[in-house]
């Protein structure tokens, strides 16, 4: 199968004007708004759409307390969209609706669906340049600083499952995503939807509450510069960190996770491991999450200092300006 990545996720919403604040700050463009439906966009054109939660065209809630509704893979043939149609009509309920999107459900009882895109977008950022020791690549400019992030793809999503077993046969046996990583004892699974793929696409968590749940939703940025910046401008919005910035052994990926108002998380990424054919899959028996990470985010506050900037260069000279007026006591 020929897939493209993630198309789209679905969400519904009793506060669309909360989800409007929300994903517009984390940094994608709104291409559509109605009373009843918002659409988003990364830079790639994957789209987040948040529906008002009693639509009726909303599969049902995975879990009663999120509001994740879908996701909806992209492909790039017809042929594979035809293909995944056979295969899965055989053995459960599997529609296409009037934008040519199908849907069904998979074995973990998450809502899916395949989408044929005709025009994937690329609009690539340009390659952050790096200096090192020895290899000096970025020559008489400034490397780039982020006040917002403006995320250019989403690169996975992770769900807690029942049985982890379960959700990496139906992946691997019917739809051909190739294993990556995995936590022994079904504690978790890595997968991707190419041989040749970003590390991880689709990671499955062995559920503590043996139910389902949307656990987050990864969007890449360019560089650790994005990460940092985007992170910093999106928690002086006064959204909560659910943890980092911090960086993965696993996918040596940085990483800043924001809680999602609608259910689960929201991750700023970068610098994933990219593998092929010739990956050998590790088989972890301990927690690897992070190699560091901070809990709470990082708390940038004005601590009073003067620092450099035009208006600290006024404040100086009217200090020696005041200064010089002050009258001189006489002395005894």
């Amino acid at each position: 199968m020929d897939f493209l990545g993630i198309d789209r996720v679905v969400f519904g919403a009793t506060d669309l004007g909360q989800a409007n604040d929300f994903f517009t700050q984390w940094g994608l463009k709104r291409t559509r708004k109605t009373l009843n439906t918002l659409v988003f966009e990364t830079g790639n054109g994957n789209q987040v759409v948040v529906k008002r939660e009693d639509d009726r065209s909303l599969p049902a809630k995975m879990a009663a307390h999120q509001e994740f509704r879908e996701v909806i893979f992209g492909l790039s043939k017809q042929s594979d969209f035809d293909t995944i149609y056979q295969n899965l009509s055989t053995d459960r309920l599997v529609e296409i609706d009037d934008e040519g999107i199908m849907h069904t459900v998979d074995d973990s009882g998450i809502h899916i669906g395949f989408r044929w895109v005709r025009d994937h977008k690329k609009e690539r950022p340009r390659d952050t340049l790096w200096n090192s020791p020895g290899n000096k690549k970025r020559v008489d400019l400034i490397s780039n600083v982020y006040s917002q992030a403006h995320p250019f793809k989403m690169g996975h999503i992770v769900f807690f499952v029942p049985d982890t077993k379960v959700a990496e046969n139906f992946y691997r046996q019917r739809l051909g995503f190739w294993l990556s990583d995995r936590y022994v004892g079904g504690a978790g699974v890595f997968l991707r939807w190419a041989k040749k793929s970003e590390h991880h696409n689709l990671f499955f968590v062995k559920s503590r509450t043996d139910s389902l749940a949307l656990h987050h939703i990864a969007f890449e940025v360019d560089s650790i510069h994005e990460v940092f910046g985007g992170g910093v401008a999106f928690s002086k919005k006064g959204w909560p960190t659910e943890v980092g910035p911090g960086r993965h052994p696993i996918s040596s990926a940085y990483f800043w996770y924001f809680k999602n108002p609608l259910g689960g998380a929201v991750e700023y990424f970068c610098d994933a491991d990219f593998v092929t054919e010739n990956w050998k899959p590790h088989q972890y028996r301990v927690n690897r999450f992070s190699e560091w990470h901070l809990i709470d985010g990082i708390e940038v506050k004005d601590d009073g200092k003067l620092r450099p900037s035009l208006k600290g260069a006024k404040e100086i000279d009217q200090q020696k300006k005041n200064a010089m007026a002050a009258p001189v006591k006489a002395s005894t």
